[in-house]
């Protein structure tokens, strides 16, 4: 054999032997991270600068667990708290209402004046509208929550003015931040109304789908109620020196003057279709009155009074009245009038008229936030005052046996609560309530709590 022939079969040899190892290398070793080398369970090697994407890491099996994983919790039921703060800034008011699926809330902001809404089988809140109205201290909403009443207190003014609000849907890509609703000309009839916005946009990061738009009803509107479908307004104005009672539409239209009378300090509500109630303003140095006004024909009837410091809450037939009253023993007294019988009841709670609320869909109840302790004071003007505060309980009542339940203990929450401004949805599956420490907004699932 030639040297020739030796040297090309070593060439062979070594070109076979590189390729089988280069084969095993290649095709039958399995895959190995270098040793000092740790796999993020996230993808991720750490810091990322931003507007980089995050390099594969040569895992494609843990990319698809992850998204199996994320998949997997989303798919998970939401659980919403049975007591809920549904806004820890302070708000101007709110309406709830029962849709197809759920009961929802929206609320003015008593800051800037955003619209917020939230959804009981829902953790988010949504920003409707964030048209800058500031100060508004209080509101009443519509059937469809898509327009409300509201007391807003403008720069320069000793008192709010009331106005008509309505949630417009979005048209353009622009959100006009700066829009107010101006003080109109003050007038002696509810017929006069004026109508400002300006005209100042600004361009946004993101487009709410709503703005406020509305006007100023007369100042010398002082207090103000809807009807219970929410299609109606009565409004109590001061004019000459005399009480003045209109009804109207929700929006302040179609004005009708339905009585006269030489009181002032009042305050209405529209419980039932055929009752406006009127209560004057309580206080334990005066005695109060409850009347019933029929809205088609202005006739007053005296159903309560003289009751020194009353305040009271008339039941959504118009059959029972939760009313309260200055104890003798610098504390408040609680009872439940019957309107038929023409007497009243120990109700079996120690509260005030303005920490309850009448079910809509159970009429006969009443839910109420009672204090935990009895706090002592002069009632109910230290209370309104802020001379006082309590740290209440959500008991119930029912009007027609007399039976008191404990609805909420509210101890879910490390949050000290006084609440007011109660109220509920259509079928009172929903309680919702403010606390007058910090004017917080909070829902009661009443479903879940008995």
């Amino acid at each position: 054999m030639t040297k020739k022939t030796v040297k090309a079969i070593v060439v062979i040899l070594i070109l076979v032997a590189l390729g089988a190892g280069a084969y095993w290398y290649f095709m039958i070793k399995p895959f190995q991270f270098p040793a000092e080398t740790t796999t993020p369970t996230n993808g991720t090697t750490g810091f990322q600068p931003i507007g980089r994407t995050v390099p594969f890491n040569g895992n494609s099996a843990s990319t698809t667990t992850q998204n199996n994983q994320n998949a997997s919790q989303s798919q998970k039921p939401i659980v919403i708290p049975t007591l809920r703060e549904l806004s820890a800034t302070p708000v101007g008011g709110y309406g709830a209402m029962v849709t197809a699926s759920t009961t929802a809330a929206e609320w003015i902001d008593r800051g800037r004046g955003n619209v917020y809404q939230a959804s009981e089988d829902s953790l988010t809140i949504a920003t409707l509208s964030n048209t800058l109205v500031p100060r508004m201290y209080e509101s009443v909403w519509n059937k469809g929550l898509t327009a409300f009443i509201g007391s807003l207190l403008q720069d320069g003014d000793t008192a709010p003015s009331a106005v008509y609000a309505q949630l417009i849907a979005q048209a353009t890509t622009t959100i006009p931040i700066a829009s107010t609703v101006s003080k109109g000309t003050a007038s002696s009839s509810p017929t006069s109304k004026t109508v400002s916005q300006s005209s100042n946009a600004n361009t946004v990061g993101s487009l709410t789908p709503f703005e406020l738009r509305g006007k100023n009803l007369p100042s010398t509107v002082v207090a103000y109620a809807a009807s219970p479908d929410k299609t109606k307004l009565f409004m109590f104005a001061v004019e000459g020196g005399n009480g003045v009672g209109y009804v109207s539409s929700f929006d302040g239209n179609s004005v009708t003057k339905i009585f006269t009378t030489p009181l002032t300090q009042v305050n209405v509500d529209w419980p039932s279709a055929n009752i406006i109630a009127i209560t004057t303003k309580g206080s334990a140095s005066y005695n109060g009155y409850l009347y019933f006004v029929n809205p088609k024909t202005g006739v007053w009837a005296k159903v309560l009074g003289p009751v020194t410091g009353l305040s009271a809450i008339v039941s959504h037939d118009g059959k029972y009245v939760l009313a309260s009253l200055t104890g003798a023993n610098d504390n408040t007294l609680t009872s439940i009038y019957s309107v038929s019988k023409k007497a009243g009841t120990d109700a079996g709670i120690r509260t005030m008229a303005e920490k309850c609320a009448w079910g809509n869909f159970y009429q006969d109840v009443v839910y109420c936030a009672v204090p935990s302790t009895p706090v002592s004071g002069t009632y109910p003007d230290d209370w309104y005052s802020g001379a006082l505060s309590t740290v209440d309980k959500i008991w119930q009542v029912d009007a027609a046996t007399g039976e008191v339940h404990l609805v909420s203990s509210l101890s879910q929450t490390t949050h000290l609560i006084d609440g007011f401004n109660l109220g509920s949805d259509a079928k009172d599956n929903y309680l919702f309530f403010m606390n007058k420490k910090d004017l917080s907004l909070w829902s009661l699932n009443l479903v879940q709590s008995h």
